[in-house]
């Protein structure tokens, strides 16, 4: 199992399109205690299973949460899921990274921003995403909001060799790593509840308390995503939150 989310990119465009999505969440106050239940389409599909996506040997984590970001949405919208093979997702990362397969000096991992950017111009199996911004990773309103309203959120966090352990003894993640070389993984939430935030990594489903995403040493990097075919086949969408007004804001930072 592997990692591989290099360091957060912070710019004057993130940071403009941080604040266009905080506008567009915030006048939604608290979020719900527990998240629409998108996942379970998933599973009713793949048993659980959500498919390790190439991360089991090659650091592509970003890439392979899009894979299970695009399994999660085509799931519940439309009524057949869009599962991309490892080849799709291994193609995207080499395209994104310059990743060579079979050299490994050439997976170095890969930015948030430029995987969320390349899913804005070029897409993945055909999808393209009608824009993406940074969250505050000391919100969990505005990320419980992303999840419920985009279907996911990507997130950015510090882990080691004792994550992996936990995951595979079926424990919750709750501490930060004991791991003295720590390395940056990308997984997406796709639920949650009052307990749990359930992410999946290394093709399953793992929980983390929310005592952990809220601290920095273990959370330093949040995404949302937007698909507009999505948001407006759920119907998830409060009143209060403009997502056409944030397409359009978030696609000028693109010009």
């Amino acid at each position: 199992m592997k990692f591989g989310r290099r360091p957060a990119v912070h710019n004057r465009r993130t940071m403009l399109g941080a604040l266009a999505l905080a506008k567009a969440l915030d006048p939604l106050g608290p979020a719900p205690a527990t998240s629409y239940d998108y996942v379970s389409a998933v599973d009713k599909v793949t048993g659980g299973n959500w498919g390790m996506l190439g991360n089991d040997s090659v650091g592509d984590c970003t890439c392979a949460d899009s894979g299970h970001h695009l399994m999660l949405r085509t799931a519940n919208v439309g009524g057949t899921m869009v599962t991309p093979t490892t080849a799709q997702v291994l193609a995207m990362y080499s395209a994104i990274t310059g990743y060579v397969p079979g050299d490994e000096s050439t997976d170095q991992g890969a930015s948030e921003t430029d995987v969320c950017n390349y899913l804005q111009s070029t897409g993945l199996c055909g999808h393209k995403s009608e824009g993406s911004a940074m969250i505050n990773p000391l919100s969990m309103d505005h990320l419980r909001w992303c999840v419920q309203l985009f279907g996911a959120c990507r997130l950015g966090i510090v882990v080691g060799q004792d994550f992996i352990q936990q995951f595979s003894a079926h424990q919750p993640w709750e501490n930060v790593t004991t791991d003295p070389n720590p390395g940056g993984h990308d997984v997406p939430i796709v639920k949650y509840d009052a307990q749990y935030a359930y992410v999946v990594t290394w093709g399953g489903l793992q929980p983390v308390t929310w005592e952990l995403l809220a601290n920095p040493q273990f959370l330093d990097e949040c995404h949302g995503e937007i698909y507009s075919d999505f948001l407006s086949a759920t119907g998830a969408s409060p009143a209060g939150f403009d997502w056409q007004q944030l397409t359009a804001d978030l696609a000028a930072l693109a010009t």
